[in-house]
């Protein structure tokens, strides 16, 4: 399987706005020399993010023709490698439908939609067995080269912790009785449940260590579960994981201690990390992508691709004002693919397919293009 050039298909817009068939999508990768597809499925389907997944009411009914066995078949005849996507610990309706997963954070409070972002703690079972009967499911259906494990981390809306910020002011989650109730079975410390803050305050002072490596290991614990639950489907699965383009330095190892991502635990479980690079959304310079899913591919030692955006992203209602640039140059893009040709990554992929399609035509769209055409040629 090559890595080498990848591109995120998150939507249906290729069929249902542009209407292009799964041989015409295949020939169009092939010709910009993509190796891989990340991609979303009716088996299994994405909410709503930053990007609009969700089906609307008004297309269920051409929805209804799309065949993504289809697709997978005509991209596998061109060697394109199909990774199967489903997001684990972001669901809105499954956590609207199950108030009581919430998690609490240090302040104690319940978290609650932000912008579209609502997360849950892979520690949640009843959500990890809803995810695993989706999986079954959409694994035999689509027999993928790789299953993509979307947001399987403790929750935060990482996109908004911005160079500046202050961790302090950001929640940690899940300092619920019952989630720090299993903390203690696991560890055998012994901490108050009276509260959320007061179990913040406990584990922060005396356990914190401790605390972070139950956390990660909760995160390992949840693909390993996946894993064993979809080996008699398909055996030879390779599994990647959405990893967060936070190096340990960032916020005081924040990934790890807030997020739950210890990438040297993961590399017990996982194959390929796909590390979120999105430097316009996380107001960086383009060289700063490379930099960051290096650093994983060599904690790791494991293969991982870096993630580029296409088109600027959070500008407008509560993310307006945060210091983003409003633009995603060609030129910055290609930047950035130059300097991720220099590193040990093993390859690209581009946030979202749909956003090249629609570029197309265009001296931008076709200047990004090329650029991704001569990656490692």
């Amino acid at each position: 399987m090559e890595l080498r050039l990848g591109v995120k298909i998150y939507d249906n817009d290729w069929f249902l706005r542009h209407q292009l068939t799964p041989e015409q999508v295949a020939d169009l990768l092939e010709a910009w020399g993509v190796t891989y597809v990340i991609a979303q499925s009716k088996y299994l389907p994405m909410a709503n993010s930053a990007v609009t997944s969700a089906v609307t009411q008004r297309d269920r009914d051409l929805y209804a023709a799309l065949d993504d066995r289809a697709l997978r078949d005509a991209l596998h005849r061109r060697g394109i490698a199909y990774f199967a996507c489903l997001n684990i610990c972001f669901d809105p309706a499954f956590t609207a439908s199950h108030p009581s997963l919430k998690p609490v954070d240090q302040f104690g409070n319940v978290a609650e939609q932000l912008d579209w972002y609502i997360g849950l703690p892979p520690d949640r079972q009843e959500n990890l067995a809803h995810k695993i009967d989706l999986l079954q499911k959409g694994v035999a259906a689509l027999a993928p080269d790789v299953v993509h494990l979307g947001f399987i981390r403790w929750p935060g809306f990482w996109e908004t912790w911005l160079p500046g910020d202050s961790r302090s002011d950001k929640p940690e989650y899940c300092f619920s009785p019952a989630t720090v109730r299993r903390f203690c079975a696991a560890t055998g410390v012994d901490v108050a449940t009276d509260s959320p803050q007061q179990s913040a305050g406990i584990i922060g002072e005396r356990y914190r260590s401790q605390w972070t490596a139950w956390k990660c290991g909760a995160t390992v614990a949840a693909i390993a579960q996946i894993r064993a639950a979809l080996e008699p489907i398909q055996t030879g699965l390779k599994y990647a994981i959405n990893t967060l383009p936070l190096f340990r330095t960032d916020f005081d190892n924040a990934v790890e201690e807030v997020f739950g991502q210890d990438i040297a635990m993961l590399a017990d479980v996982v194959d390929i990390f796909e590390v979120m690079a999105y430097h316009q959304i996380m107001a960086q310079p383009a060289s700063w992508p490379a930099r960051v899913a290096d650093d994983i591919r060599r904690r790791s030692g494991r293969a991982a691709v870096c993630t580029l955006q296409a088109a600027p992203l959070y500008l407008t209602g509560m993310h307006q004002g945060r210091g983003r640039s409003p633009e995603l140059t060609a030129d910055e893009f290609s930047s950035a693919l130059d300097h991720l040709a220099a590193t040990s990554v093993d390859g690209a992929c581009v946030f979202t397919f749909t956003d090249l399609i629609d570029m197309r035509g265009t001296a931008h769209g076709e200047a990004m293009i090329g650029a991704l055409k001569r990656f490692r040629c």
